[in-house]
C-alpha cells in the first residue's frame, strides 16, 4: 500500500456478480447480530450464496468453513473484484412512522486509530464474546464481511454536493430487502470526486453509530498483524477497516428506543418491585397497552415502562428527583448518568433486582428488542419475567456522551435502518 495512503481510501471491494449468484436481494443479510436461529436457516435456504453462510457459517470449525466458502465463491466468480477502486455511495429508502425517508453514506476504507486521541469515538459499550467471535472470523477469512456504521461531524456542502450528482446516476446494485428497505449502491471511481471525500473526511470526527465490536476487533487485529509482520513501516491493507459514513445531520438519521427482556428475576424483588420503586420513583399504573405506549412517549426523556410477570398492570416510573442519580452512579459524567437507559440499570436492574454490570456484559438473561409488543408479549405469554421500555435517545443525547468522553451503556441505541451485509466486501490482505 502506497505510504502516502490517506486517512480515507478507495478500495477493490468484493460485490455479487448476479449472473452467478442470481439477484441481489436474495443473496444479502441483516447485520450478524440481528440473525436468530430461524432466521438463519431462512436465509440458507434462500440461496446457496447468501452471505450468511460466510458472516454465520455452519460446521465443526465454522471460522474455517466461512473462509473455505468466500474462497470458493471467488474462485467460481459468484464474487468480483473491479478492476479500478472505488468508494461507493450507499442509499437506503425507507418509511417510518408515516413517513419516507433516505439515508446516505460514503462506503469507504477508513484508516484504524485508537479511540483514545478522539478523533474516532465510541458510544456503546461492548461484549467480550462477540469481539472474540468476530476476531476469529476476521482471521480466518482476511475479509470485512459487513461494514461498520460512522458519523461524521461537522458541514461538509462538497459532499452534499457530490452525493446529490452521484445518486442521480444509475445504480450499479439495487435490492428490496426483506423489510422493504431499497437499497442502492453506486460506485465513485472518479479521481476528482473520490479526492473531494478524502479531503473533506480527512478530519472530522467520527462517531461509531454501530459495529463497536467490529471495530474494537479491527484494531485488534491489526495489533496482532502488525506484532507478527515486525511493525512495517508503510500502511498495510490491515490498517484499514471498511466502514460506511453518514452525516451527522442526514435528514434519514433514525433512532429506535432498544428495550430489555429479562429472564430469570428474583422471585423476592419481582413480589417486593412496587414498593422498592416507589422509593426513588413516582409509578403510574394502567392495564390497557396502547394507554401504557402513549403515556411512555408523551412522558419522554426519564421515563421507564415496566411490565413484570405476575402483575396485572403496566407501570410508567418517573424518578421522583433527577439528583438521586448523582449517588446511583457517582462515577458517570452527567450526560451519562441522565440517560433512560442509564436509570434502568442504575436505579431499577442493578439496584432493586441485583443485575449489575458485569452480569450485563457476561449476557444471557438480557434481551434486546425494538418491538415493544413483542416485550410485553414475552412477559405475558410467560417467556420472561420482566419488560423494561424506553423511549430513543436523541442524537444529541449520543453527541453529549461522546464529547464527555464517556460511553452508553451496552445496547442503548438502534439506528433504523441497519446497513445490509452483502452489498460490498473488503478483503484486508490487499
Amino acid at each position: 500500500m502506497d505510504p502516502r495512503a490517506r486517512r480515507i481510501e478507495p478500495f477493490r471491494g468484493l460485490l455479487y456478480n448476479p449472473s452467478r449468484s442470481g439477484p441481489l436481494h436474495e443473496v444479502i443479510a441483516p447485520p450478524y447480530d440481528l440473525i436468530d436461529g430461524a432466521m438463519q436457516e431462512r436465509l440458507y435456504q434462500r440461496s446457496p450464496y447468501n452471505v450468511v453462510r460466510v458472516e454465520l457459517a455452519r460446521g465443526a470449525d465454522r471460522y474455517q468453513a466461512a473462509a473455505q466458502t468466500l474462497r470458493e465463491w471467488i474462485d467460481r466468480g459468484v464474487l468480483t473484484r473491479p478492476a479500478h477502486p472505488a468508494i461507493y455511495l450507499y442509499r437506503q429508502r425507507f418509511a417510518i412512522a408515516g413517513r419516507t425517508l433516505t439515508r446516505s453514506g460514503f462506503i469507504v476504507r477508513l484508516r484504524l486509530e485508537n479511540f483514545g486521541p478522539g478523533r474516532i469515538l465510541p458510544h456503546e459499550r461492548t461484549f467480550p464474546a462477540a469481539k472474540e467471535d468476530r476476531l476469529r472470523l476476521l482471521t480466518a477469512t482476511e475479509t470485512n464481511i459487513s461494514s461498520i456504521f460512522g458519523l461524521y461531524a461537522g458541514q461538509h456542502p462538497q459532499l452534499d454536493a457530490l452525493r446529490a450528482r452521484v445518486a442521480a446516476r444509475e445504480p450499479l446494485l439495487a435490492a428490496t430487502d426483506d423489510l422493504q428497505i431499497e437499497n442502492e449502491l453506486h460506485a465513485i471511481a472518479d479521481v476528482g470526486e473520490i479526492a473531494s471525500i478524502q479531503e473533506a473526511l480527512e478530519t472530522p470526527r467520527i462517531l461509531i453509530a454501530d459495529g463497536h465490536h467490529r471495530y474494537e476487533t479491527a484494531l485488534e487485529y491489526r495489533r496482532l498483524r502488525r506484532a507478527a509482520d515486525g511493525d512495517p513501516a508503510e500502511p498495510q491493507p490491515y490498517d484499514y477497516v471498511l466502514m460506511t459514513l453518514v452525516a451527522w445531520d442526514d435528514p434519514g438519521l433514525v433512532i429506535l428506543a432498544t428495550h430489555r427482556v429479562v429472564r430469570g428475576l428474583d422471585a423476592e424483588a419481582l413480589a417486593s418491585f412496587a414498593a422498592r420503586a416507589r422509593e426513588l420513583f413516582e409509578i403510574e399504573e394502567t392495564v390497557d397497552r396502547d394507554r401504557f405506549r402513549e403515556r411512555l412517549k408523551a412522558a419522554g426523556q426519564g421515563a421507564i415502562g415496566v411490565a413484570l410477570r405476575n402483575h396485572p398492570g403496566l407501570q410508567l416510573l418517573r424518578l421522583k428527583d433527577r439528583a438521586a442519580m448523582e449517588s446511583i452512579a457517582p462515577g458517570a459524567p452527567p450526560a451519562v448518568r441522565e440517560l433512560d437507559v442509564s436509570i434502568l440499570h442504575g436505579a431499577i436492574l442493578e439496584r432493586i433486582f441485583g443485575i449489575g454490570p458485569e452480569q450485563v456484559r457476561a449476557g444471557g438473561n438480557i434481551e434486546y428488542t425494538i418491538d415493544f409488543d413483542g416485550a410485553l408479549n414475552a412477559v405475558e405469554g410467560g417467556a420472561a419475567d420482566g419488560a423494561f421500555l424506553m423511549n430513543p435517545p436523541s442524537i444529541v443525547d449520543v453527541e453529549r456522551v461522546s464529547d464527555a468522553g464517556a460511553t452508553m451503556p451496552e445496547k442503548s441505541t438502534y439506528f433504523f435502518p441497519k446497513l445490509a451485509t452483502g452489498l460490498v466486501i473488503n478483503p484486508v490482505y490487499d
